[in-house]
């Protein structure tokens, strides 16, 4: 199977990485090979090293593609943007993950006790995913959106790991808690994080 006609190269990428997550989620990192990658995109073997150095860098630009949808939902109010309020809303979604998605963060972590690369490049990408998160919270205590008394470095740490946590949990396949107390106690909790300027939450 060769280049598609037509298609661009960022196609050709984003092609490769919703093809990619579905097939390392079935037959994991170490099963999964690139010739069951481009069978399941539909493209040759030479479209992967067009764009990724190796099946290690193919595996966490994966990971990486679900965690920049969740930045960008984030990011994408602009500097106007009520970040507590935004926070809440979507570590409110966070019981409704999907299994595959988990079982990707699965993959990654045991991957990565056995595959220095893939544990080098999973460290820099959510790495990079949690500094951003620092930055957010830092852009917004310095006009009162949240409260400068808090760390912006542990808080950026609290919701990496409550947002990796949801992953793992959401593999595991656990019966579904009440939706309504889980977001219930996610308010509760960007509550402890709003600065003088922020909007009052509609729950309150």
């Amino acid at each position: 199977m060769g280049r598609i006609a037509g298609v661009t190269s960022e196609e050709t990428r984003d092609r490769l990485l919703r093809a990619a997550a579905g097939v390392f989620a079935r037959l994991g990192y170490a099963k999964a090979s690139i010739s069951d990658i481009t069978a399941a995109a539909e493209l040759s073997s030479g479209s992967i090293y067009a764009h990724f150095g190796s099946k290690a860098e193919l595996f966490v630009a994966t990971l990486r593609a679900h965690s920049e949808r969740e930045i960008a939902g984030l990011l994408g109010g602009g500097d106007a943007i009520d970040v507590a309020a935004v926070i809440a809303a979507r570590g409110a979604t966070l019981d409704r993950r999907s299994a595959a998605e988990g079982s990707l963060v699965v993959e990654a972590i045991v991957a990565a006790k056995h595959d220095p690369k893939v544990a080098e490049l999973l460290r820099d990408a959510f790495g990079q995913r949690e500094a951003r998160f620092a930055e957010l919270l830092r852009g917004a205590q310095a006009t009162g959106g949240i409260d400068d008394t808090v760390s912006s470095d542990a808080a950026a740490r609290l919701i990496l790991v409550i947002a990796l946590g949801s992953l793992l949990v959401a593999a595991l396949d656990l019966p579904a808690v009440d939706h309504d107390g889980w977001s219930g106690l996610i308010e509760s909790l960007v509550d402890r994080f709003r600065g003088p300027m922020a909007p009052e939450s509609p729950n309150r």
